[in-house]
């Protein structure tokens, strides 16, 4: 396990949160430490400081309450119980207390008293209307198990730990903003991923969790407030400790709970959206969204006379309400309004009546009927003047059509016509031109002569073929045959009937390894014509000795196909002109290539409903084919 999957380990996380609830408390401890030692001069008078407290107060009133009204009570009575005075005498023996006291009557005789020593608290009280009075004393020093022992040890213990307070409060501070910081970062992350994901108590509905740990706390609160003020009014100090130790460990772990997992939506983007008013309010659009929907559904399939008849009705039944309660029944205003509605109804219900005209018309030129004219008589104006257009794009588009028909046609008979009247000459050329080869011409400048005739008139033929297909291409007179093909056997063939050509440029092509199961949309003959031209190209432009490079990647639902070479010329142009027609750049221009091979290629792919890029770095070429994923 690595140690970034153990810092978002959940036992990790736990771990960090005891340990932090353990430095918060520390921290508050001291603090509260601090704050006794100065509210109560611990510093500078230590062994006073317990004596001036309301604890020992408290303590010491109590003592002397239980002393009058139990022991004292008990010893003036007549009918006495020896052994319960026993009882009291040892109760309030030096051994066992710090308390000691004295009860004098009215003349200022001591009637009853436990023990005498060095006191440091002392306090009076007159108690009962006898007049006796009971003075209470503390022991200086506190040495036996009782009520006082504690709270004396503690104000000791935190007279001698002063200096540490200080520290121990800066630590324990620092360690808990680190852990806080440890545990913002790591909310809604896993051991086994960086991918955020909610934990349990993430997929609570924050609302619903805020209220609930908020009434947890609250509870808590409370039930520590009640059961502390039970102990303390005993004074069971330890108790009290654990108490308020276990009380604020589970507090703190509550509210930090709620803290994570505040952060952990925050960061999942779901603090508003998980909660329970999101989804109350989400519900009510969803139904509100489904009633108007279903009225929109009923709606759409009135016919649109009917809409604003139904429309007109509703709004003139709220103007009569209101019209009633206005003018209080008098019968002229809602006569008049009467007579106002039906105009208001006779002229909509005209102007709907022309837009049902126009409509009807703009729909069955849209479906292809250009012969359709809208009767615009009897319309309004405006209606009138639209209808008018409608009926004259119908016109225009016709024509257009015609003339677009017409050019098509002319452009594929010039083709076809072209292609014979170039074809038959040069046919006949390139067969004389055999003819005087296979004569035995001794003459060395007449056998010259020849070879050029041949070069040429293969690279004329060569010109006119690729001219030709490229003005088919680009008229759009190529029969396409769209089907499924597999990528990786047609690319090994083309690499297969290439081999021989490479092996004499001295270049090695390298084909990346892809999935056998990609295929393409495409028409077979034309995607071949495709691959042979940029097979072609690189043949003859790559420089000797280099490696061409040809890769498929996928990318969502289209596959991209990449040749790339290093050019034996320089490449002085950019990638827009290298794709127009003729154009090869000027170092090249002595070679038997046309120009046209690029362009060809960029027709034939586009007829297919694919792109194809250049990109130029430097020496390096790169044209990428994408077609759409099958």
């Amino acid at each position: 396990m690595t140690m970034k999957n153990m810092s978002n380990s959940l036992l990790t996380k736990v771990m960090a949160f005891l340990l932090m609830t353990f430095t918060v408390l520390t921290f508050t401890v001291t603090v509260l430490s601090f704050v006794l030692i100065k509210t109560y001069d611990i510093d500078r008078n230590p062994e006073m400081a317990f004596f001036k407290s309301n604890l020992c107060s408290d303590i010491t009133t109590d003592y002397a309450m239980e002393a009058y009204n139990g022991y004292f009570m008990q010893y003036i009575s007549s009918s006495a119980d020896q052994q319960s005075l026993e009882d009291y005498k040892q109760y309030y023996s030096k051994e066992n207390t710090n308390f000691f006291f004295e009860i004098k009557d009215e003349s200022g005789k001591t009637v009853l008293s436990n023990y005498t020593d060095q006191y440091g608290y002392k306090i009076p009280f007159a108690v009962g209307k006898d007049g006796y009075t009971i003075t209470a004393y503390v022991r200086k020093d506190i040495s036996a198990s009782d009520d006082y022992l504690f709270p004396y040890d503690l104000y000791n213990f935190a007279y001698k730990t002063k200096s540490l307070l200080i520290p121990l409060a800066s630590i324990s501070l620092v360690i808990s903003i680190l852990i806080f910081i440890y545990l913002m970062c790591s909310a809604a992350r896993k051991k086994d991923h960086d991918k955020l994901e909610p934990g349990f108590i993430d997929k609570i509905p924050f609302d619903l969790l805020f209220l609930l740990i908020g009434g947890i706390i609250v509870i808590a609160v409370l039930g520590v407030q009640k059961v502390g003020m039970a102990l303390y009014a005993e004074y069971m100090f330890e108790g009290l400790i654990m108490l308020f130790s276990f009380g604020f460990a589970f507090i703190f772990l509550s509210l930090m709970a709620l803290i994570v997992s505040f952060a952990a939506r925050v960061k999942l983007k779901t603090l508003f959206r998980n909660t329970l008013v999101f989804i109350v309010i989400k519900f009510i659009f969803r139904c509100v969204k489904a009633v108007f929907k279903f009225i929109w559904k009923i709606l759409s399939k009135i016919p649109v006379l009917w809409k604003v008849l139904l429309i007109i009705g509703f709004v003139s039944f709220i103007e009569l309400i209101l019209m009633l309660f206005m003018t209080r029944g008098s019968i002229t205003p809602i006569a008049l309004w009467f007579i106002m509605r039906i105009v208001v109804v006779a002229l909509s219900c005209f102007a709907v009546l022309n837009m049902i005209k126009i409509k009807k018309g703009g729909e069955a030129i849209s479906l292809g009927n250009l012969n359709y004219r809208i009767d615009n008589r009897y319309m309004l104006s405006d209606f009138k003047k639209h209808a008018e257009n409608l009926n004259n794009i119908s016109k225009g588009m016709s024509n257009a059509i015609k003339e677009k028909m017409k050019s098509e046609h002319f452009k594929s008979e010039l083709i076809t016509n072209v292609s014979h009247d170039i074809r038959t000459p040069l046919t006949s050329i390139i067969n004389y031109v055999d003819l005087l080869d296979r004569q035995n011409i001794n003459d060395a400048t007449s056998k010259e002569y020849i070879e050029i005739l041949k070069k040429q008139s293969a690279r004329l033929k060569k010109l006119t073929e690729d001219l030709i297909e490229a003005s088919k291409a680009t008229s759009g007179v190529i029969t396409v045959s769209m089907e499924k093909l597999n990528l990786k056997e047609i690319l090994n063939q083309a690499l297969g009937e290439y081999s021989t050509k490479f092996t004499q440029n001295d270049i090695e092509p390298v084909l990346n390894d892809f999935d056998n199961n990609i295929h393409i949309y495409a028409d077979g003959r034309l995607i071949w014509r495709v691959m042979d031209n940029m097979l072609e190209n690189i043949c003859k432009y790559s420089q000797p000795g280099t490696r061409a490079y040809i890769t498929v990647e996928q990318q969502s639902n289209r596959i991209r196909i990449c040749f790339k070479n290093v050019s034996k010329y320089k490449l002085n142009i950019s990638a827009d002109e290298l794709m127009e027609r003729f154009v090869r750049g000027d170092s090249s221009r002595t070679n038997e290539g046309s120009g046209l091979g690029l362009s060809i290629a960029k027709s034939l792919t586009e007829i297919m409903k694919g792109v194809m890029l250049l990109e130029i770095e430097g020496d390096l070429f790169k044209a990428c084919l994408v077609f759409d994923k099958v």
